[in-house]
């Protein structure tokens, strides 16, 4: 895509009561994942590598974690004379009865779309992993007959649940609406249903048409609904996308996610296919592994601390594991640590979790013990943690 002829809008505003607490201090768009990512990181390199250079961000309630990551844009080749990433104040929340929350609310959106003077506008989330190629998609909606793409991925039945989103779609392969997985009455191949990616493509100057008209109505309606019911009206192209994809809107698919990275096929297709997912690197020290050390099948970040043994685990940047420590089938972010002789089973630690020694915590790989950013564990709690003899 010609720099300028597309831009980009990412909500950071999606449903996070399902991956609590985990959500507790950032968005679903800074959680971490697979050793060194943020979820974030993903729509931002699918857009750079479109050359896409105008993006608009719509902040959670706490954007901190969100500005810390992205800073410039840098990383991402968004830090432009012209263009760039623009942030935007959380608004998802507030009282629209009020007519100037009401106007500013949809004034956010179209400023950035007037402005970025972009044929087409793409909207993107981020609980959706996915390595998605943007110029196929532009590519797909230009030849199409209708002034909206909607991007899914065929999925089995039995991965989805109830209140997932899919396309309904026509036999001639077009999208007639956006509807939960349990009213989808659309046309299934093999078993398999559209699961809906929250990505649209639309033609800017249709965008802002349809915020206006919207804006004006007397009745409130956020962005989402008005792409969906602009889906329904217009029997949206239906672009279907083949690359490896997870949800990643629960606890249970949070971790079920990471630990697929551990298989060397989906690591590579999601991180290495024809477009590589770019990261703020940090220049830190390699990870040290003492002589006891034992890894097996993990994803390790830079500058851990390695005395124990590891297996089928993924450990974010600085954690220490310290002598006769044991992480099995867990996640451990950054600067966490594992005291001496405790073991770790089936877990989702938070940033900077402290575990005492001598201790034993151990989920089930259908419910893992999840702990909260910067707890600290040193004795027993009825919680799936027991002293070890």
């Amino acid at each position: 895509m010609r720099k300028g002829d597309l831009a980009a809008i990412i909500d950071l505003n999606e449903p996070d009561d399902q991956i609590q607490p985990l959500t507790a201090a950032r968005p679903i768009g800074t959680l971490p994942f697979a050793g060194r990512y943020r979820l974030i990181d993903f729509p931002l390199s699918s857009l750079d590598h479109a050359n896409v250079r105008s993006v608009a961000i719509f902040l959670p309630k706490s954007g901190r974690s969100v500005t810390d990551h992205i800073r410039s844009g840098s990383t991402w080749n968004m830090d432009q004379i012209t263009g760039g990433i623009f942030t935007y104040p959380y608004m998802a929340g507030r009282d629209y009865e009020d007519p100037k929350l009401r106007a500013r609310y949809f004034d956010d959106y179209l400023q950035f779309l007037r402005k970025s003077s972009a044929q087409y506008t793409i909207i993107m989330g981020t609980q959706n992993v996915a390595n998605v190629d943007v110029d196929a998609i532009v590519a797909y909606h230009q030849a199409g007959e209708s002034p909206v793409t909607a991007v899914y991925k065929n999925l089995p039945e039995e991965a989805m649940e109830p209140e997932d989103l899919t396309l309904d779609m026509t036999e001639l392969g077009t999208a007639s609406s956006v509807v939960p997985a349990s009213e989808n009455r659309g046309h299934l191949k093999e078993g398999k249903i559209p699961a809906f990616m929250d990505i649209y493509l639309i033609g800017t100057i249709d965008l802002i048409d349809l915020l206006t008209d919207a804006s004006e109505a007397p009745t409130f309606k956020r962005l989402p609904q008005i792409l969906r019911e602009a889906v329904l009206e217009n029997n949206a192209n239906a672009f279907e996308y083949t690359g490896f994809l997870a949800k990643l809107n629960t606890t249970q698919r949070y971790f079920d996610a990471n630990m697929s990275m551990l298989e060397d096929q989906n690591y590579q297709a999601l991180l290495y296919s024809a477009n590589s997912i770019e990261t703020k690197n940090k220049n830190e020290i390699p990870t040290f592994y003492s002589t006891e050390s034992k890894v097996t099948n993990s994803l390790l970040g830079t500058g851990d601390f390695i005395e124990g043994t590891v297996d089928n685990s993924i450990l974010f940047r600085n954690v220490h594991i310290h002598r006769d420590a044991v992480v099995d089938h867990s996640i451990v972010m950054q600067g966490s640590k594992i005291g001496t002789g405790s073991s770790v089973k089936y877990a989702i630690l938070d940033k900077g979790v402290v575990i005492g020694p001598n201790l034993a915590l151990e989920g089930t790989p259908e419910e893992p013990l999840v702990f909260s950013k910067n707890q600290k564990v040193f004795q027993p709690d009825g919680q799936g943690v027991t002293a070890r003899a």
